[in-house]
């Protein structure tokens, strides 16, 4: 069959773009991968992947080496094209033979420089962008009076380079002469950590290929060195390092195949690191959440990013001495065009660790959860009885999960159906008058409930209704106290964060709500009792009476679920941490409530008050 093959008419517009609109992001996986891979056709014993600074004028240049086949001019001239690759499979699920060059001329115009060593002969080629030609070209060099792109430059380096084996090099040059790419790889004005390349190395690749050894100059990791050059460490994956760690257990979903790492990572008893950062000085290491895909991580969440989604994961506390690896199997995704995310196979819809936070929840081993415990023990503080008023206030709406929602048929609404309403609709059942009074009333050492009806109790053997048992349950209430947590979930001046995969509440037990209740407390309360039992009975109260009432805003909030007009977008902003907050700050709401429930507290402990004998 005949055919006309389409080509590029404006092929340098084209490729101006398709560099501009490069990720920065991407630099250091595309110039590890190209040296891993040809570091590994390398005879064994002899893969070495090396990363170091080139000074060239004074100026230090970030550079990548590696052993593996060398290219002769022909090769090198071949493999500077973009979509060209020597000696590599070019397809959408292997390396594209574009990356290196795009992301590197993206932030390295002023020249990219290839040396390559192939049985004994060594080569150079300088990749750039030309502001006459007005595109990327190879520069053009004066040798032996001819202008020529790619030449041998073997008697230049002799003496300062090993030519009995292959190998090749790639420098890049930055934006002009002057700039250190060591110092600001990304940019001119672009400040990194000084080990920010082995550390990216590290996060973005969960595996090297087989045999492959890499060693980073000391001016380019942490610790020792600083300013240093010459010396060097070799840096290793968190694989590598897991034998030193105190447990870590791969769990395979039978249904899907997706297996989910859990790697426990504390901090060294002595030290402000982590026992995989010393075990590995050549990058900063910490824990972490992230997908692998063929030995690459993508959505990569460490540090705040990750201890702020960690709950969504069934890891409320711990997320600092936890990392989570979620790998796909190979057919499951695909790479997007620069590498720097993954897509689904079919649809090319974007895959993100959240995909998997329920698969994370379901498989997670016992020894996990005992480290989550330990990572917050329990305080004191018993939340019961907040948790079944907020309970009975959701009850009200007769909510149905959203799994048991989904199997029930909607009846389909008429004009004179209940469309238009602003809340949804309660049923017949005792109102919840006095809320936060009852709640307050409740014992704080989490005994028998006041109550003036007795209980009727069903027969035996009566167990709830399956639409009783679908319900939607009020979530879990955490009150925080510790600066640390309450920066972990990114809740500095915010009352609440709600975790609505997770059904978890966390409360500032510091927000300012707090402290401006407490003072006007302490001031009705002034003189009546010894000042830091008093305190400490004042506190409690103003932070369960927030938390009673960011709980209520997060219950009618959820409870809007049913309403026609409210989307998910809408319940998003309604739990949302900053409308939480506003729910917090009406704390005089509170007052009488909290001052009885204080004087019951003192009257229990022993303290006779003006108020508790009025009471």
């Amino acid at each position: 069959m005949s055919f006309d093959r389409l080509t590029i008419e404006d092929d340098r517009f084209l490729i101006n773009r398709l560099i501009g609109q490069a990720p920065r992001n991407t630099l250091v996986r595309e110039f590890f991968m190209n040296a891993q891979e040809s570091a590994a056709l390398a005879s064994d014993g002899q893969k070495l992947v090396r990363i170091f600074p080139t000074t060239i004028d004074n100026v230090k240049k970030l550079t990548f080496w590696n052993t593996g086949p060398g290219m002769d001019a022909t090769d090198l001239r071949i493999a500077t094209n973009l979509s060209a690759s020597i000696g590599k499979k070019m397809s959408l699920s292997e390396n594209f033979g574009i990356g290196a060059k795009v992301s590197g001329l993206t932030v390295s115009p002023a020249g990219i420089r290839y040396r390559s060593c192939k049985g004994g002969l060594v080569h150079q080629v300088t990749i750039g962008f030309d502001e006459e030609a007005g595109t990327f070209v190879r520069f053009a060099y004066e040798v032996e009076g001819r202008q020529e792109a790619v030449f041998d430059v073997t008697d230049a380096v002799r003496g300062s380079a090993d030519l009995s084996y292959d190998w090749t090099e790639v420098v890049l040059m930055g934006e002009d002469d002057d700039h250190d790419t060591i110092l600001e790889p990304l940019g001119r004005g672009i400040r990194v950590d000084r080990s920010y390349v082995p550390s990216q190395i590290f996060r973005r690749f969960s595996a090297f290929r087989p045999g492959v050894k890499v060693i980073v100059d000391v001016a380019m990791t942490k610790g020792g060195g600083r300013g240093e050059t010459g010396r060097t460490r070799t840096l290793r994956t968190l694989q590598d390092v897991i034998p030193q760690l105190p447990n870590a257990e791969v769990v395979t979903c039978p249904d899907t195949g997706v297996k989910v790492h859990y790697v426990h990572d504390p901090k060294h008893p002595n030290y402000s690191h982590s026992l995989s950062a010393l075990a590995n000085p050549a990058t900063s290491s910490t824990t972490f959440c992230a997908l692998v895909h063929k030995g690459e991580r993508y959505d990569f969440r460490t540090s705040t990013k990750w201890s702020a989604v960690a709950p969504n994961y069934g890891i409320p506390f711990g997320s600092t001495v936890l990392t989570v690896e979620i790998v796909l199997p190979d057919e499951m995704a695909l790479p997007n065009q620069y590498r720097d995310a993954l897509t689904t196979v079919d649809e090319r819809s974007p895959i993100s660790t959240d995909d998997f936070a329920v698969k994370v929840r379901e498989l997670m081993p016992e020894w996990v959860k005992e480290v989550i415990r330990a990572a917050h023990p329990p305080r004191d503080e018993n939340l019961e009885d907040l948790q079944t008023d907020l309970q009975k206030l959701l009850d009200e709406f007769r909510l149905p999960t959203k799994t048991y929602a989904k199997s029930i048929r909607a009846p389909e609404r008429t004009e004179d159906s209940d469309a238009g309403l602003d809340e949804a609709t309660a049923v017949d059942a005792e109102p919840v008058d006095e809320e936060e009074d009852r709640f307050l009333r409740g014992e704080g050492s989490g005994g028998q409930r006041a109550t003036n009806k007795k209980a009727r109790k069903a027969p035996e053997g009566a167990k709830l209704s399956r639409e009783a048992q679908a319900l939607e349950r009020a979530p879990t209430i955490e009150i925080l106290v510790e600066p640390s947590e309450i920066d972990e979930k990114q809740m500095k001046s915010r009352a609440g964060r709600y975790y609505k995969d997770a059904q978890t509440l966390f409360i500032n037990g510091l927000y300012s709500a707090v402290d401006r209740m407490t003072a006007e407390l302490e001031v009705h309360f002034a003189g009546q009792v010894e000042g830091e039992a008093l305190r400490g009975i004042v506190l409690r109260a103003a932070q369960r009476s927030m938390a009673f009432r960011v709980g209520k805003a997060t219950c009618y909030a959820i409870s809007k679920r049913l309403v026609d007009g409210w989307s998910l977008e809408d319940l998003d902003k309604a739990t949302s941490p900053e409308s939480l907050s506003l729910a917090a700050d009406d704390y005089r709401q509170s007052m009488l409530t909290a001052r009885k429930w204080i004087a019951a507290e003192l009257k229990a402990h022993g303290f006779a008050t003006d108020e508790t004998e009025a009471a």
